[in-house]
């Protein structure tokens, strides 16, 4: 599987202005990294030649440009739509995210009006860039902290130690009322406790998305006992050893720690009971992506048991542009509307999410449960 690139549709009436300047800003600032396109719904037959002057100014060429027609094949291709306060409407397609940004029209203004809309614009699409950066970007920017996180022996939710996360039960070790080993738990990054949901069984096969120090890992090989098996997934060197020697020190032998990503899950199709996470797909990319693998490795009729951070549809622009938000849990994470569409749109069906805890202004905590569809796993 490779790394899914961004794909941002602009869309203005005629495609003859702030569709181009966006487009034309987002293909200079990200180079290959994102796929751009622009289109209108009645476009005109050439680009304003005052917006044309504005973004030479800049260095952006838009004279081979021509303003193009808007299909509902090119709104469907798209992961990011963007119309441009012009009223053009797209057609509604589920998975996908859909912006408008109120701009000023460059239409019959001379350049001198042009040039502040232009450079509005060139604030708002560096972040767009920010929310959206290639999955590698954001997953190096991720494991980063999360392995300096394990070499400081714990911290806060989603990076960095923190006492205070700690002391108001927001996240990490405090959420917890189960036995597990000391270490594991100490460890914990997490936003809840996903185990109070998954309904584990003896016998059952597990796998936890982003195991970090294996906290959830041997809660859960305590539940499904010796007949059962529990996997732990994390991209974090420095986690999967701390895992590893703390499953070790609580004698606990059927678990299985794998290093690899959520997007790229290292295991067979429909080999797993219950797949957990806890205040993890909020990191990820493309969750579509992660939430497609895991009903992928998950077996017919099977179960998912998430504790994430679920973001309310105020958030500002300039909290998800934040790296240091994204690193932190919360501007990556979905609103609770996208989360059920995504987990529909990959197979999943009777989705409850159930707010649990406030992590932000913005964003709450939630332990989320579906089941794949098929037969009953048990």
């Amino acid at each position: 599987m490779t790394d899914h690139k961004p794909e941002v549709l602009f869309v203005c009436v005629h495609n003859a202005g702030r569709s181009q300047m966006a487009a034309g800003w987002l293909q200079h600032l990200a180079g290959d990294r994102v796929s751009v396109r622009s289109a209108g719904s009645m476009p005109a037959e050439q680009i304003n030649p005052a917006v044309r002057a504005a973004m030479a100014e800049v260095g952006i060429d838009l004279a081979q440009e021509v303003p193009k027609k808007l299909t509902t094949a090119s709104v469907e291709a798209a992961d990011v739509v963007i119309t441009m306060g012009c009223g053009d409407a797209c057609p509604i397609f589920p998975g996908k995210r859909y912006l408008d940004w109120e701009l000023d029209d460059p239409a019959g203004q001379g350049i001198e009006a042009v040039r502040p809309i232009r450079d509005e614009i060139k604030a708002r699409v560096e972040q767009l860039i920010g929310e959206i950066g290639p999955a590698d970007d954001i997953r190096e920017r991720v494991r980063a902290r999360y392995a300096e996180a394990a070499r400081s022996a714990g911290g806060g939710c989603c990076g960095g130690p923190s006492a205070e996360l700690y002391r108001d039960g927001v996240f990490g070790v405090t959420l917890y009322d189960e036995v597990a080993p000391d270490d594991a738990l100490q460890g914990s990054l997490g936003c809840g406790v996903p185990t109070q949901v998954a309904d584990l069984a003896g016998g059952e096969t597990v796998l936890d998305l982003g195991s970090g120090t294996g906290g959830d890992v041997l809660i859960s090989a305590r539940r499904v006992g010796p007949t059962g098996k529990v996997y732990g997934l994390d991209m974090t060197d420095e986690m999967l050893e701390q895992a590893r020697a703390n499953a070790e020190r609580a004698g606990v032998h059927n678990v299985e720690f794998l290093k690899g990503y959520l997007e790229e899950i290292p295991l067979p199709d429909d080999s797993v009971d219950v797949a957990l996470s806890n205040c993890v797909i909020n990191l990820a990319a493309d969750k579509r992506v992660v939430l497609a693998e895991a009903a992928r490795v998950l077996k017919p009729g099977g179960r998912i048991a998430f504790s994430d951070v679920i973001a309310e549809e105020t958030m500002p622009d300039d909290v998800r542009a934040d790296m240091q938000e994204w690193t932190g849990c919360i501007a990556g994470a979905l609103t609770e509307s996208d989360f059920r569409q995504y987990l529909a749109d990959a197979g999943f069906s009777g989705i409850s999410i159930t707010a649990t805890h406030d992590v932000h202004a913005y964003a709450h905590a939630a332990l989320i449960t579906a089941t794949l569809a098929g037969a009953p796993a048990r």
